[in-house]
């Protein structure tokens, strides 16, 4: 079972690998949202308030916390134990993390609202992140790029902010032939025109030359690529392995993965396959589970431990997160897949 293979190497396998991050970066402020003395608990409830005529909410702050994408990836794969090296957005105090860190410039500044069961993220984006190029991490690379691309994982997000990021990934594979594990999360794409998703495929495509490309989304990812590689739009069944598949064979990559609440599932060289997660209870937020899941798929990979147990540890620090609100290290992970394990 994946969860009995997990813990096994959480305990026996102490090997950490070399990940990289990039290229994004944000300031998150969460905060609740009050209507009179109670709080809202869910978009439709607020949506409800404002059709109905309410002209204003209180908010109430609840923390700040350095975010975007990779600096989430990052976190966690340094959680694990792995050696990290982070490029990224990050000219603010915030960032002052444990694990090396390379600004390329201004952070995003991302509002949370907090709601029962799904969070809403008002951004105010970075110009910053928006023009960012290949050059930048070129010219951020104090060793040269391609000792930085050579690392065991790379994890690469925000394909929806960093607009420059299919030029930077036919870069990045020219710029190296000796490339490993590259987990690519493209974050939200449901308004991303075509023209540039298909710019997207066709530079991960170019990137699995050098690379074992994975892409990782999530079911609202899934359903607008599915409408773009095959043309149609998705009806009310969920993610399965032949859509995947499609997506897949479609960039030209190794494989697809689609983390959901309940399963992940995957299209990878070794067939479909899918992995229940850990039944928990939520706690604050989910804002960032995604990206943990990533980061953990990417190390899990990266280490040989194979697909299953690597979709198993992706599951595993995504439903940690949710759960507490903190990332996972090994010993939070051993805890946790003992109490939770479904199987």
């Amino acid at each position: 079972m994946p969860y009995d293979e997990l813990a096994r190497l959480l305990r026996e396998d102490e090997r950490s690998v070399t990940v990289g991050a990039l290229p994004d970066g944000s300031v998150d402020e969460y905060y609740r949202v009050r209507d009179a003395e109670s709080y809202v608990a869910s978009r439709d409830a607020i949506a409800e308030a404002i059709l109905s005529g309410r002209d204003s909410f209180r908010l109430e702050h609840v923390m700040t916390d350095p975010g975007g994408q990779s600096v989430n990836m990052a976190r966690q794969a340094a959680a694990l134990g792995d050696q990290v090296t982070l490029y990224g957005h990050l000219d603010h105090p915030i960032f002052d993390l444990d694990f090396e860190t390379v600004s390329m410039g201004a952070p995003a500044v991302v509002s949370v609202l907090l709601f029962d069961a799904d969070d809403l993220m008002l951004v105010e984006e970075s110009a910053d992140v928006r023009n960012w190029t290949f050059a930048d991490l070129r010219d951020a690379c104090v060793h040269g790029v391609s000792d930085f691309l050579e690392r065991d994982a790379i994890c690469c997000a925000n394909f929806a902010s960093a607009f420059g990021l299919p030029d930077a990934l036919h870069a990045m594979a020219a710029a190296t032939d000796d490339g490993n594990t590259f987990v690519l999360d493209p974050g939200p794409i449901s308004a991303v025109r075509e023209s540039r998703l298909d710019a997207l495929l066709t530079a991960l495509e170019r990137l699995a030359s050098p690379f074992d490309v994975v892409l990782s989304i999530n079911a609202d990812e899934w359903r607008r690529l599915v409408e773009v590689t095959d043309g149609a739009e998705v009806d009310g069944a969920g993610v399965t392995t032949d859509s995947l598949d499609r997506i897949r064979r479609h960039a030209g990559i190794d494989a697809v993965v689609a983390h959901q609440e309940r399963v992940a599932v995957a299209a990878t060289p070794e067939g479909g396959m899918e992995v229940p997660n850990l039944e928990i209870i939520r706690n604050v937020t989910e804002t960032g589970a995604g990206d943990r899941f990533s980061a953990a798929l990417a190390r899990g990979l990266a280490a040989g431990w194979g697909w299953e147990t690597s979709l198993a540890l992706g599951n595993a620090c995504t439903s940690y997160y949710v759960a507490t609100g903190q990332t996972a290290d090994r010993e939070d992970l051993l805890t946790h897949v003992a109490v939770h394990d479904p199987i």
